[in-house]
């Protein structure tokens, strides 16, 4: 797959994504055309560009694409997926982040569905993706039907045993005391 990085999307320097993934190609738009950068260039004539050059999807900050007849048109014509997100990150680690962890999924919807507009999720947490591990271990306790304090004193006896192996109890015993 080939990605196309509108201007306003980071191009982090040194870094090349097929170290990680030799099936995809990114390249940024500064690279591709340098002529269209800081162009005034419209989203379609990009489009236009991106096909003529061989690439699968551009990828942009610029959500708005979507709502835009112009650029919708020329969508439709064409085999060339959007890729972008609703509520903009404007954090280049959370953009290239989310870029890499949803590759997979990105790959595999164009694949199935062909050119689409694809909107990343929000990289959010809330208390929802949040666990102590004190709250963990009663609810491995209460799944394997035993008390807390049972499966504690069995964690702790484990550990200890092990940390007694290995001659460390000296070295790790007050930090679990």
């Amino acid at each position: 797959m080939r990605l196309l990085l509108d201007e306003g999307f980071p191009s982090p320097p040194g870094f090349s994504i097929s170290s990680i993934d030799a099936t995809t190609e990114v390249v940024s738009l500064r690279d591709h055309d340098r002529r269209l950068v800081n162009a005034r260039t419209p989203d379609w004539y990009l489009y236009l560009v991106a096909i003529e050059g061989g690439f699968d999807a551009l990828v942009t900050r610029d959500w708005h694409q979507s709502e835009q007849p112009e650029e919708l048109w020329v969508l439709a014509r064409l085999e060339l997926s959007i890729i972008t997100w609703k509520r903009p990150l404007d954090d280049p680690i959370r953009e290239w982040g989310q870029m890499l962890a949803y590759l997979p999924e990105m790959k595999r919807m164009i694949e199935d569905h062909g050119a689409s507009i694809l909107f990343l999720p929000s990289p959010r947490l809330n208390k929802n993706n949040l666990l102590t591990a004190k709250a963990a271990l009663g609810e491995l306790a209460k799944d394997l039907g035993i008390s807390r304090r049972q499966l504690r004193d069995q964690a702790r006896e484990s550990i200890v045993s092990e940390l007694m192996d290995r001659g460390e109890t000296a070295r790790f015993g007050s930090l679990l005391s």
